[in-house]
């Protein structure tokens, strides 16, 4: 699994708290801030929240949201305070910016002031960003009814394995529909390929078989 990482979420609509709630679901460390303290109350009792506005330098140090691995600017409704927020946030040290865009000409300028990530997406989108920004998935699809899709790394416990040897359909449920390996060309799956380091692994299963899957 990728290392547990801090998030902070800026903006509880409805993109945004799908995100915060994902990420939360996935154990990893979330906080979500909003300046509406009905959106707050809304959300409190099922994630961790904190209403300020994030477009003030002061809320952000109040917070110490330099110490965040990772934030999430899903402000949809003003972009002047979504570009402002950004700019606070790359200000106190945070690199790795996800930001929500509405618009060509937004994410221009979020792209211009350095944020790494611009997120073209409505807010279905959200628990599939969520999933991305945990750092366990390279790419993941939600499909109708219980079943992803999801790219992945091959998990370490797996290298050097083929995909017969390992009985993975067997012990875990999901399917390995194919491989990329770096400078080859993707590969259907057979349990005869064996499996390296560093390939990609598209897989398809229920979410607790895909992360049982990657605990090994």
């Amino acid at each position: 699994m990728a290392d547990n990482r801090s998030v902070l979420v800026v903006g509880l609509g409805r993109f945004g708290s799908a995100v915060a709630t994902t990420l939360d679901e996935m154990g990893q460390d979330v906080l979500a801030v909003d300046k509406d303290a009905e959106l707050v109350n809304r959300w409190s009792a099922q994630i961790p929240t904190v209403q300020a506005d994030m477009t003030d330098v002061l809320a952000l140090e109040q917070l110490n949201a330099a110490d965040f691995d990772i934030a999430v600017v899903a402000i949809g409704d003003s972009v002047e305070a979504s570009v402002i927020t950004a700019g606070n946030l790359l200000d106190a040290g945070i690199s790795d910016i996800w930001a929500k865009s509405v618009s060509k000409e937004h994410a221009r300028i979020l792209q211009r002031i350095g944020a790494r990530h611009i997120i073209n997406a409505e807010t279905d989108a959200g628990k599939r960003v969520g999933h991305l920004v945990s750092g366990n998935y390279l790419d993941y699809i939600e499909l109708e009814g219980a079943y992803n899709v999801v790219k992945i790394h091959t998990p370490s416990q797996f290298v050097g394995y083929t995909i017969g040897d390992a009985k993975i359909h067997d012990r875990y449920g999901i399917t390995i529909v194919g491989v990329k390996s770096p400078g080859h060309e993707f590969q259907y799956a057979s349990n005869d390929l064996e499996l390296r380091r560093n390939d990609e692994l598209i897989i398809m299963g229920k979410q607790d078989q895909i992360d049982h899957f990657i605990r090994g």
